[in-house]
């Protein structure tokens, strides 16, 4: 409980006994701070170690190192105040600069579609921490299974890094000084022996219910299809033909055998595609027959004075799935006057591509997957529509249904808030359990947030505790019970009517708990 002050070069260490005692506070919030804050004053004893309480110079309390980056010097009267704000030493990681990773960037290459690369957590870490010139390590404790797909690497500070990759692994982070310990979610939380119990050690709770924000039906779109997926994206080659009857099978593929033919079953992939075809002309060409799907679609010449090469767009709009093409030799082409040896169907060389197919895809048809979600609680509330979830890494429906679930708000927004009459002391780390009887509350909330006063004041801290779903799964469905059965015997128009004993409810809680001393 001692706060030892040292300058910003470490040379000097003092402790500090002349600040007011009711003005410290220690707070914490789960991922995104951790600070000490006090008044000092000046007396003729303390001027040295008073005179270091500058920006940037150290405090230690409880073995933890903090940085000082507020300060507020102020004199009334014939004292002379300082306010001091120091943010724990981890969040000094900010002074770490992660630059963008541009080693798998390229420029001009054959595929120019853009690459989603997958990170495992200890990879993503590897790289934020790598060549960090300020002492900081890190140590995963906990099971962190699979790969996240992540498009931009990097181009952040190191406490940027660490609260991106928290929102994408979905860990918590805790430091020891400047080791950063990163914590899945079940080895983070101890349970503790702590019970909030209502007329035990508590004698008030509060409850109350929003509904602003809730939202019962959303629609989502996945990955966009690119070029490389819809244009020219099956190029059919001499090869890949099927032939009838006689054919030359080098240089120019072709066949002087009347009747003869090729033929190709190919697959439509998205739907609404064009198929191209490309007719082979040179001076000893005959005529052909094409057929789509068994219907026939027309003659052609294979004539020319000059080798040439004619695209032909045989169909638009052709349906998703199976089509049959076919072209027939007829013999001579009567517009030209005499050929030298027999009239020739020509196919194309061996690398060339007799057939293509390109999907014009608009609106709903350009997304690999969509879908949409509706909420359970859709007949209670009626239709609410969320806005559009857009994810470019999705191309399940299955995936993106589950996330459209995720982030949908289709519950009212309950805080809950209670006191704790108690002087057992509650740490960043702990799970507690809260049972209110007369409400149906019996479960465990994590904490997620502390604030303490000094040890000798001797006054409340106060607690906030996650509102995850998954914390407080008991607490929800009695929330949601209270909810449907309230709408079934009144009307929405009531829905805060929660209260009565034999009504149920469940919802997503946030809150706090206060501790009396």
């Amino acid at each position: 409980m001692d706060i030892i002050v040292t300058d910003l070069k470490n040379t000097m260490s003092e402790l500090l006994l002349d600040f007011y005692y009711e003005s410290f506070s220690y707070e914490y919030e789960r991922n995104s701070s951790r600070t000490v804050s006090f008044t000092a004053y000046m007396t003729s004893h303390n001027k040295d170690v008073y005179n270091m309480l500058q920006n940037e110079s150290f405090i230690e309390y409880e073995g933890q190192t903090y940085v000082i980056k507020n300060t507020n010097p102020k004199m009334t009267g014939n004292i002379h105040t300082n306010e001091v704000t120091a943010h724990h030493i981890m969040y000094e990681f900010q002074n770490h600069y992660i630059s963008k990773d541009i080693v798998n960037e390229e420029l001009n290459s054959e595929d120019e579609t853009e690459q989603v690369l997958y990170y495992s957590l200890e990879d993503y870490l590897n790289f934020g921490f790598r060549g960090n010139k300020l002492g900081y390590t890190y140590e995963i404790k906990g099971k962190f299974s699979g790969t996240k797909a992540i498009d931009d690497l990097g181009d952040k500070n190191g406490i940027e890094f660490l609260v991106e990759g928290a929102e994408i692994f979905n860990y918590i982070m805790f430091a020891d000084n400047k080791k950063i310990y990163i914590y899945d979610d079940e080895t983070f939380y101890k349970q503790s022996e702590l019970v909030i119990r209502y007329q035990l050690n508590n004698d008030e709770v509060d409850v109350s219910v929003n509904t602003n924000n809730l939202k019962t039906y959303v629609e989502g779109y996945g990955k966009k299809k690119n070029k490389t997926e819809t244009k020219n994206y099956s190029p059919i080659k001499p090869p890949d033909l099927k032939y009838n009857g006689t054919f030359f099978k080098e240089g120019t593929w072709r066949t002087q055998v009347v009747g003869a033919s090729y033929e190709k079953t190919f697959e439509c992939k998205w739907g609404n595609e064009t198929l191209v075809w490309s007719l082979k002309k040179l001076s000893r060409g005959g005529l052909l027959d094409v057929y789509l799907d068994g219907d026939y679609i027309g003659r052609f010449s294979c004539y020319s004075h000059t080798a040439r090469s004619e695209s032909i767009v045989i169909a638009k709009n052709l349906k998703k799935g199976t089509h049959i093409f076919k072209a027939v030799h007829r013999g001579a082409d009567p517009n030209v006057k005499e050929y030298k040896t027999a009239p020739t169907m020509y196919v194309g060389t061996e690398k060339s591509t007799t057939l293509n197919l390109t999907a014009v895809l608009k609106g709903k048809d350009v997304y690999h997957t969509l879908t949409s979600y509706k909420s359970p609680n859709y007949n209670t509330f009626g239709h609410r529509q969320a806005p559009d979830v857009f994810d470019d890494k999705i191309t399940s429906e299955t995936e993106l249904r589950n996330l459209l679930k995720s982030q949908l708000n289709d519950e009212p927004e309950v805080e809950l808030t209670t006191n704790y009459i108690d002087t057992e002391k509650v740490f960043e780390r702990d799970e507690v359990w809260f049972i209110h009887e007369p409400m149906e509350f019996d479960t465990s909330v994590k904490v997620v947030s502390l604030k303490k006063a000094h040890p000798y004041m001797n006054v409340p801290d106060e607690i906030g505790f996650s509102n995850n779903k998954t914390d407080i799964i008991k607490i929800q469905q009695t929330i949601n019970n209270r909810i449907k059965n309230v709408s079934k015997a009144i009307n929405r128009a009531n829905i805060n009517n929660i209260y009565s004993p034999d009504r149920y409810f469940e919802e997503p809680i946030v809150g706090s708990v206060i501790i009396d001393g």
